[in-house]
């Protein structure tokens, strides 16, 4: 597969199989994000891989809008610095990478933001300094799935040069 085709066919999964996944594909995935690009190289992110059945269990329980969590194969808790202002914008690349590797392995994912995100923290024994800024499950689709999603036409949102020069005026 490449790139593009893992970028056009990743879709959101939040039913996953009891496939156990390799250790060393936790860890090509936790690599993605750390790939990821950082404002002035600061990489203030940190990760905690989740694979322990019970700890999956107690984080699903503690996202009210992602209980699937509990039933991946492993998740990843992504933490940022509390006081690093572009933080965000440099989590949200390394979930990026993390879930396109994820795809590109087999694997399903979902963003998940509903989260009692001090409860997760102290259960993980996050420090203080650092927010969770979400926690994405993986595992195995439960389901085939196809990749296929309905995006809207190019022409339709993107401009040559200036808002309202079409695609297909060129």
């Amino acid at each position: 597969m490449d790139t593009l085709e893992v970028i056009k066919g990743k879709i959101e999964v939040r039913e996953f199989s009891d496939a156990e996944i390799p250790f060393e594909d936790q860890i090509k995935v936790l690599e993605a994000g750390r790939f990821a690009a950082s404002a002035y190289n600061k990489q203030e992110w940190r990760f905690i891989l989740i694979n322990d059945k019970g700890l999956l269990k107690k984080v699903g329980d503690l996202a009210p809008t992602g209980p699937y969590i509990s039933t991946a194969a492993f998740a990843i808790a992504v933490y940022l610095d509390k006081d690093v202002s572009l933080a965000t914008i440099d989590g949200t690349r390394a979930v990026q990478n993390m879930m396109l590797a994820g795809w590109y392995l087999g694997l399903g994912s979902c963003w998940v933001d509903g989260l009692k995100r001090d409860d997760i923290s102290k259960l993980l024994g996050a420090p203080d300094s650092m927010r969770l800024f979400t926690v994405i499950p993986f595992g195995k689709p439960k389901k085939k799935l196809l990749g296929k999603k309905t995006r809207k036409p190019l022409e339709e949102i993107a401009y040559v040069n200036r808002f309202g020069n079409k695609l297909g005026a060129y």
